[in-house]
């Protein structure tokens, strides 16, 4: 009898493996890429710029996260990209914020360093800050001084004009107080400046009534240049 030989198997395109992920009981992933991990670093760096102390680090952390997730090596470009953004952007913050502090410091009149004679202005806080008595100011320093224990039960029971009129200031102090033009004002470092406490540092000064500013030495009545 003749004999019948079928032709060879011959495996359906894609291998074995491809029949066999037909039925859905294969690698889910057969033919397709498998999804890369999201960067840890990147995401790191996003967390850390968003923190004001930790920003110089989140920028270090995005500029590694760009060189991990470069090529699609790695998801999570979009979070180093983020990172070192919003990092820049805070650590460029809070460097022009301590230059604008330091810069108002050193203009800035503390009271345990002020001096009698002083001339004097007010910042954009209205903290007195340094200024040259030969041009318009708001003020001159008349008294320096710490409050004894008596100073500070007498400072709460008497008006801030009489406070510094009893520290024998210099007269002209007194004399431009008489004018009716000027009157006594008073700057501590106490936390609560109406009651200051023992040690606590302040010092008087004399200014305009209607607070305008004035030129040259007190007495300097009718001398208002305005504001």
């Amino acid at each position: 009898m003749s004999g019948f030989n079928p032709p060879p198997y011959e495996p359906p395109v894609g291998g074995p493996q491809g029949e066999y992920d037909a039925y859905g009981t294969g690698n889910p992933y057969a033919g397709n890429p498998a999804p890369s991990a999201t960067d840890g670093v990147s995401i790191a760096a996003l967390v850390c710029s968003l923190t004001c102390c930790a920003a110089p680090v989140g920028i270090g952390l995005g500029i590694a996260g760009l060189v991990r997730t470069s090529g699609g090596k790695r998801s999570g470009r979009w979070a180093a990209i983020t990172g070192l953004v919003v990092g820049s952007l805070i650590m460029a913050g809070g460097l022009a914020f301590f230059v604008f502090a330091a810069i108002m410091g050193s203009k800035t009149v503390f009271p345990d360093e002020a001096r009698v004679g002083q001339c004097i202005g007010w910042d954009l806080f209205n903290d007195p800050e340094k200024a040259t008595c030969s041009e318009p100011h708001y003020a001159e320093i008349s008294s320096v001084g710490r409050f004894s224990s008596e100073q500070a039960d007498r400072f709460e029971g008497q008006s801030v004009g009489s406070y510094c009129a009893s520290l024998a200031p210099d007269q002209r102090y007194l004399d431009a107080v008489d004018t009716g033009e000027f009157r006594f004002g008073i700057e501590t470092d106490a936390f609560d400046e109406d009651e200051p406490d023992e040690d606590d540092a302040f010092f008087c000064y004399v200014e305009r009534v209607d607070e305008e500013q004035f030129d040259g030495a007190l007495p300097a009545a009718g001398s208002s240049t305005g504001a």
